[in-house]
């Protein structure tokens, strides 16, 4: 068992280096296109989908969308699911204040979530749309957003176009900096590092995608707690081509809170999962429109949630083994796969933060540092989640909470990392009380864990310090 587990840990590392080698090859220069002057200018309908948002948040969404420098577009603001009236009534008062390019639904009772709002907002749509832009409740677009990209869809093949998930308001704390360079890496490096393979990963906000192709493609899915990135697979899957640029063109809130950071991923893998299970024959069938390089781009992503979840069902086998080395019973080396695939994933998370944050964005040394504890401080979350997709259908949409909130006790949050992550520490030190430096195979592994662990009380605690300050 420990060799499979060992092994496994080991070639998740090799083939998350790859993506290293692959980055010194891609470009981050990709121009936008813009119409020529005098051009007609596609239709788009922006589609606002909200569930129980702050109206202030929500405000500045509509009021920035407001302000695009464009001629031709609508926006649908479908709030579904919400039962407290004042939060949103003031949202209808405000679309009919801005005019009539903004229409505002109320959905008392929406199913499928997001993917249901949306599909709603497609049978709304004005027959003159061309294009569908999907905006988040918390995401200020810049006045150029459409003047600058609409131009990519002059070419017929062009699908859709995604621009990063950025985000604001980040700086002044601590446990948002963290958070916010842990997401940067994915939309600054990894998306680039796929765009060159044409297998991009649509986000769901800041996107712009053809009305025909959504409609070709049967809608958003319901079933899928990630509608955005799963919509993204079946057209790339129906071989189409996507843009992503690298210019940030809105930016949204990072969660206040590690239990809404949590949360947030937990929903990301799930919806990852659910695509895995649906979607598994676009990677297997033959012929498909999905060329070898972007089948390894998605599997390689769904990777690494897969490595976290060995790491979490690998746990058991060194607790048991760890018993039996302190009982005299085991030889303390039994662990050396095990402990040499732990310390290979956290040596490529090393080496993985150190190029791209030092080296790629020129970011310092503290930030570097901060965006590695809040990777690894996911790793628990990431790992279970993943295990409750694989053996789970049906799961409840989680929204991230959009207004600062306290929590009851940071540490309410991170029981299990913390326990786990506690008990690998005390055993790491009872096998070097016993076998000194003849332990230290056993040593590493529990220390890996610790480390991966206790990553994340440290996330749920500054971000409690940062709430009170």
């Amino acid at each position: 068992m420990v060799w499979l587990l060992g092994g496994i840990l080991v070639s998740c590392a090799l083939v998350e280096a790859f993506e290293l080698i692959e980055l010194q090859a891609a470009s981050s220069n990709i121009p936008a296109i813009v119409p020529p002057p005098g051009q007609t200018q596609p239709f788009v309908s922006f589609h606002v989908p909200i569930c129980s948002e702050p109206p202030e948040v929500v405000a500045r969404t509509l009021r920035a969308l407001d302000r695009l420098e464009y001629d031709s577009f609508e926006v649908l603001v479908i709030d579904n699911n919400t039962q407290d009236e004042q939060l949103w009534r003031p949202i209808e008062a405000l679309c009919r204040e801005l005019g009539p390019r903004f229409r505002f639904f109320h959905l008392e009772n929406c199913p499928g979530f997001k993917a249901g709002a949306l599909n709603f907002g497609l049978q709304r749509t004005a027959e003159a749309a061309v294009l569908i832009g999907v905006v988040d409740a918390d995401y200020e677009t810049v006045p150029k957003f459409l003047a600058e990209l609409v131009g990519y869809f002059s070419e017929p093949e062009i699908t859709f176009v995604q621009t990063p998930q950025d985000y604001r308001d980040w700086s002044s704390k601590p446990f948002s900096r963290m958070c916010y360079w842990e997401y940067w890496q994915v939309f600054a490096i990894s998306m680039l590092v796929r765009s060159r393979h044409n297998a991009i990963l649509m986000h769901g906000t800041m996107s712009l995608i053809r009305k025909d192709a959504i409609a070709r493609a049967g809608g958003w899915a319901e079933w899928c707690l990630t509608e955005d990135s799963e919509l993204g697979l079946r057209l790339l899957g129906s071989g189409s081509r996507s843009v992503y640029t690298t210019k940030t063109y809105g930016r949204g809130l990072v969660p206040f809170t590690f239990r809404d950071y949590k949360r947030q991923r937990r929903r990301w893998v799930i919806g990852g999962v659910q695509q895995i299970k649906r979607h598994l024959p676009i990677f297997l069938s033959k012929p498909s429109h999905m060329t070898a390089i972007q089948k390894f781009e998605y599997i390689r992503g769904w990777l690494l949630w897969f490595r976290d979840a060995v790491i979490v069902c690998s746990i058991p086998v060194l607790l048991l083994a760890a018993a039996g080395i302190l009982a005299g019973v085991m030889n303390p080396h039994v662990l050396a796969p095990l402990s040499i695939g732990l310390f290979a994933v956290v040596l490529q998370i090393v080496i993985r933060h150190l190029i791209v944050y030092r080296v790629c964005l020129s970011v310092n040394w503290r930030d570097a540092f901060g965006a590695m504890v809040a990777n690894c401080s996911l790793t628990w979350t990431v790992g279970c989640a993943y295990l409750v997709g694989s053996t789970t259908a049906d799961q409840v949409f989680q929204r991230t909470p959009k207004r600062p909130h306290s929590e009851p006790s940071w540490i309410s949050s991170v029981r299990a990392e913390a326990l786990v992550g506690a008990m690998m520490l005390a055993l790491a030190v009872a096998v070097g009380i016993r076998y000194g430096a003849g332990g230290w195979v056993t040593i590493v592994a529990m220390l890996c864990y610790a480390w991966l662990l206790l990553s994340a009380p440290f996330m749920a605690w500054r971000a409690a310090i940062d709430a009170s300050s």
